[in-house]
């Protein structure tokens, strides 16, 4: 096997990564206020997700492309995007674990948070085998072996990109989709504007009909 080889490879995973990327801009543009709207207890993760969802199908997606380009060594390419996806990755987890624990009506367990921020703990330590990847092939750019693992972490990588972007877009609330969705137990956004709208009125100084 040669280099050569994964050519067909890469340039469908770069068609595919592409096409993902731009139906995730279709579709978040049709309803943007569901995902960049709204209170921060539901809009904040949401966006955070929405920002994982698009740096996780442009990593697959770059890192074909700068395959293809002939002279360029991919293994800089994987190792940038690999540490810019454990960041994202990590805040994310940060994020959904953060506003899971004040949405719930108690205090969560310990169980419920890992629920929760599975898929993105697993996106941490994907990126970070990318990362490591990508610096073995700037020490070895035509090692085919190495090679053939970066094929297998983009292909994982889209994985966790649709299942992502299902989460998001999707809101699932039952099944292992649902299970795994770390936005259904946020409040909903009706509730949160009904408690906002009584907090307003309450607060609202009236003058005294006495007076």
């Amino acid at each position: 096997m040669e280099r050569g080889d994964f050519a067909e490879f890469f340039l469908a995973s770069a068609g595919a990564g592409g096409a993902f990327v731009g139906l995730l801009f279709v579709a978040i543009s049709i309803g943007p206020q569901r995902t960049f709207g709204g209170p921060a207890i539901t809009g904040a993760p949401r966006q955070s997700l929405a920002e994982a969802v698009f740096v996780t199908l442009a990593n697959g997606f770059v890192v074909s492309s700068m395959a293809l380009v002939p002279g360029v060594a991919v293994g800089w390419t994987a190792l940038v995007l690999g540490i810019i996806g454990v960041i994202v990755a990590a805040h994310l987890a940060w994020i959904i674990a953060r506003y899971h624990r004040h949405g719930l009506p108690r205090r969560s367990s310990l169980r419920d948070e890992v629920r929760v921020v599975s898929v993105s703990l697993f996106a941490v330590i994907l990126f970070a085998v990318e990362s490591m990847i990508g610096l073995l092939l700037i020490r070895h750019p035509d090692d085919i072996d190495v090679l053939q693992w970066l094929a297998y972490v983009i292909v994982v990588v889209y994985v966790v990109g649709m299942l992502r972007a299902w989460t998001l877009l999707g809101d699932p609330q039952y099944g292992l989709s649902g299970w795994l969705n770390p936005l259904q137990d946020l409040p909903r956004r009706e509730a949160i504007v009904e408690i906002e709208e009584s907090v307003l009125i309450e607060s609202d100084p009236r003058e005294d009909p006495s007076r």
